[in-house]
Order: C-alpha cells, then structure tokens, then sequence
C-alpha cells in the first residue's frame, strides 16, 4: 500500500461512500423542507404571540 492509498483509506477498510440515489436524496430534500416549513410556523406563532416562550 503507499502513502496516498493509506491516506485515502478509511479505519473500517472502506476507500469512499458510494454515491447515494436519486430516490434518497429527494426524500432527504423533502424532509428537510417540511422541517424548514415546521420550524418557520413556529417562528411565526411566537412573533405573534399566539404560542407564548416564557409565560408571564
């Protein structure tokens, strides 16, 4: 083995990850939407006071 393939190996045996599919990064691409889309609901429900942080 030389310098640049120890270098390029990993601890496990693997060289590289396989690309991952199309299906799967569509599905990571529309999960992290929905969160986008959850998370800015709920910015806008304690902008307006609708859903109160710290009561009182």
């Amino acid at each position: 083995m030389t310098d640049d393939d120890e270098r390029l190996a990993r601890p496990d045996g693997h060289r590289y990850d396989a690309p991952e599919s199309d299906e799967s990064r569509v599905s990571k691409e529309w999960a992290y939407v929905a969160l986008g889309l959850l998370v800015l609901v709920l910015l806008v429900l304690v902008a307006t006071g609708t859903v109160q942080i710290f009561p009182g």
